[in-house]
């Protein structure tokens, strides 16, 4: 069955190549036609084509397909996409009791369930799936552990239930509801969920010789095998003309979240949430409205980062690189940013361009970051770059990182808006991905290797304390 990295590692030879129309359908060259294996190649090169496949009936032929890409002006919302053809059509997750069972005389299964949905016959206890309502007290209850959960991958991991299925068993989003944090495209092991790429929109601007800056977010600088000096300049032969570090931005967000916390608390107020994951906002946005006047005021690092550049290239089109899915929703909200694209579209050009990080020069950036803006990506990060810019008004504030989004931090969240107070600290970093950004969708490192990437780089950089006497 045909990977992700492979089609997308073609598509972008294939682009940069001559006659991409007329070649586009070599992808399907060593798979039967009309095969399955045809099926989700010509679904995936899609998605890297930027477009959905909802609605998608597969009578047009993939060069017309491409020609639609070429077409486009700008990249549209939603950033997710479903390929049925390579979804599994898992049944739905569900309870249920296994030969294990053994009829125990004290039916504790039936005891904790509340909602009648377990009966037992001389032999053993079944559950009836339309009463069941899956809350796991009859699994808890068995001594034996006969009871299992069987579960879906995408369906378990969304945090705000926007994964359900159709007819078929196949996965559909409910996008009203979706806050792009991609755990279900990372969950899924069939690659069923897609991001729709910009791959082909940044390349075609290269192509057309524009001016074409990367702005790369902190976690970008532990994905790859090499120094931050060496992945500046592997970008540059990838073909941007500038590369920034949104390190840049990050540092104004300190300064101005750190500014925002003092004038809250002056008021009164008992907590407040950091403002930089995206997910999180769009979590407060559609989920917990009530949790939006304890979220900080402040703008996120690319908010910053491309306002600065902008001002510098006006003439410019800038990309942000993204280890997260939610991004994309933000660059679509924000008109200095022209297009996203995520790391693993950075390893495949890499390998499609013969680029090997670590092996490019050195090249220093262009402005120097500060420690604490370099490690905004870490959980934990934003926490200790807020704490080293606060005057001495920050003792006695405690800060509590929030590991990740789930069902239960979820309900927190909304306990802690509907109170109108937080026992757990005075500020909440909220970060949807485990180890923060660094564990984003879209990241092509395992989550310890980029920790110890980002800490060695970090270690090289002022603090912001530092720099904040310079500029007083």
């Amino acid at each position: 069955m045909p990977h992700k990295k492979e089609i997308l590692v073609r598509l972008i030879r294939m682009f940069n190549g001559q006659n991409f129309l007329e070649n586009i359908g070599q992808i399907f060259h060593e798979y039967e036609q009309g095969s399955k294996e045809t099926a989700v190649c010509r679904a995936l090169a899609m998605s890297i084509l930027g477009l959905a496949l909802e609605g998608d009936d597969g009578k047009e032929s993939l060069d017309q397909c491409a020609q639609h890409a070429l077409e486009r002006e700008k990249p549209s919302s939603p950033p997710l996409t479903v390929l049925h053809s390579a979804c599994n059509g898992c049944k739905a997750s569900h309870i249920h009791i296994t030969d294990l069972c053994q009829n125990c005389k004290k039916k504790p299964c039936l005891s904790a369930c509340r909602f009648n949905a377990i009966s037992n016959d001389w032999k053993r206890s079944t559950i009836d799936a339309k009463s069941c309502k899956k809350c796991g007290a009859c699994l808890r209850a068995c001594p034996y552990g006969a009871i299992i959960k069987t579960i879906v991958p995408c369906e378990n991991t969304c945090p705000v239930d926007a994964i359900a299925k159709d007819k078929e068993g196949h996965t559909v989003i409910d996008f009203t509801k979706c806050i792009s944090c991609g755990k279900c495209m990372a969950a899924c092991p069939f690659e069923a969920i897609q991001v729709r790429s910009q791959i082909i929109d940044v390349l075609r601007a290269m192509k057309s010789k524009k001016k074409v800056i990367a702005l790369m977010a902190p976690a970008l600088l532990g994905q790859f095998k090499c120094s931050a000096e060496q992945l500046h300049s592997a970008m540059k032969k990838f073909g941007f003309s500038f590369v920034y570090e949104v390190a840049i931005g990050a540092e104004s967000t300190s300064f101005h979240e750190a500014k925002d916390l003092e004038e809250r608390l002056a008021r009164g107020e008992k907590f407040m949430t950091t403002s930089c994951c995206a997910a999180y906002n769009n979590l407060v946005k559609k989920h917990i409205p009530d949790l939006q006047p304890f979220v900080s005021s402040t703008d996120t690092p690319l908010f910053y980062t491309a306002e600065h550049i902008r001002e510098k290239h006006r003439d410019g089109v800038l990309v942000f690189i993204s280890p997260c899915l939610a991004k994309y929703e933000e660059v679509f909200a924000n008109e200095k940013v022209d297009f996203v694209l995520g790391c693993e579209e950075i390893e495949a050009s890499f390998e499609a361009f013969s680029i090997t990080p670590g092996e490019c020069e050195e090249e220093a950036f262009p402005y120097q970051t500060a420690k604490e803006a370099r490690e905004f990506s870490i959980s934990g990060g934003v926490s200790r770059a807020v704490q080293s810019v606060l005057d001495s008004s920050g003792e006695g504030i405690t800060f509590t990182p929030i590991n990740g989004l789930d069902r239960e931090v979820v309900k927190d969240l909304k306990r802690f808006a509907k109170a109108g107070e937080c026992e757990k600290g005075t500020v909440l970093e909220v970060m949807s991905c485990q180890g923060g950004c660094i564990g984003g969708g879209l990241v092509c490192c395992p989550v310890a290797t980029a920790l110890r990437q980002i800490k060695n780089y970090g270690e090289k950089g002022l603090s912001l304390s530092d720099k904040k006497s310079e500029n007083a």
